[in-house]
C-alpha cells in the first residue's frame, strides 16, 4: 500500500512538470482516492491479508462486509452478469483471509481453519473462471460450494471469538 502511494505521488510529481499530463494526474488522483476500501482489489490470489484492510476490524465488522458482498454476488448471478462474478468472489476471499488471519484460533483448530481458507481461495478462482466462461450452471454450483465454506469459516471464527456474528 505504501509503495503504491509512493508510485502515485511520483507519477503526480512527474506530471506536474510535463505538459499535457493533467488527464493522467486526474486519473492518478481518482485511483488514489479509491484505494482505501475494497474497490481497487479484484484480482487473483491473495496470499496474506485482504486489500483495503488498512485498520484492524472486528470479526463482526468483517463478516458484515462479507455479507454485503455475498448479497451483491447473489444479485450479480441472478441478473446473469457472470463477467462480474469474479470481482465479488475475490473481494469476499480477501476479507475471509483477513478475518481468519485475525482470529485467535486454538492450535487444534488452526489447521482446519487454514484448510477452509484454502478452499475459499480455490473456489473463488473457480467461480471467477466459470463466470468468465459464461457458464451459469457452473457459477451456481461453485457459488453453493463457496457459501458452504464461508459459513463454516464464520462459525469457526464466531465460536472462537465467543461472540456470534449474527448469522448462525
Amino acid at each position: 500500500m505504501v509503495v503504491r502511494r509512493f508510485l502515485v505521488l511520483a507519477a503526480l510529481a512527474t506530471c506536474v512538470a510535463a505538459p499535457g499530463c493533467s488527464g493522467k494526474r486526474e486519473q492518478a488522483e481518482e485511483s488514489r482516492e479509491m484505494q482505501p476500501g475494497e474497490a481497487q482489489r479484484s484480482g487473483p490470489p491473495a496470499r496474506g491479508g485482504a486489500a483495503g484492510a488498512d485498520s484492524v476490524e472486528s470479526a463482526a465488522e468483517l463478516f458484515s462486509r462479507i455479507h454485503d458482498h455475498e448479497s451483491r454476488l447473489s444479485q450479480t448471478i441472478t441478473s446473469n452478469r457472470l463477467d462480474e462474478v469474479g470481482r465479488e468472489a475475490f473481494l469476499i476471499r480477501d476479507l475471509i483471509v483477513t478475518a481468519a488471519g485475525q482470529a485467535n484460533v486454538p492450535v487444534n483448530q488452526k489447521a482446519a481453519l487454514e484448510q477452509h481458507v484454502s478452499m475459499v481461495r480455490r473456489v473463488a478462482t473457480n467461480l471467477s473462471e466459470a463466470g468468465k466462461a459464461g457458464d451459469l450452471n457452473e457459477v451456481k454450483a461453485r457459488n453453493a460450494e463457496f457459501q458452504r465454506e464461508l459459513g463454516t469459516i464464520e462459525r469457526m471464527i464466531g465460536q472462537v471469538g465467543g461472540s456470534s456474528t449474527g448469522t448462525e
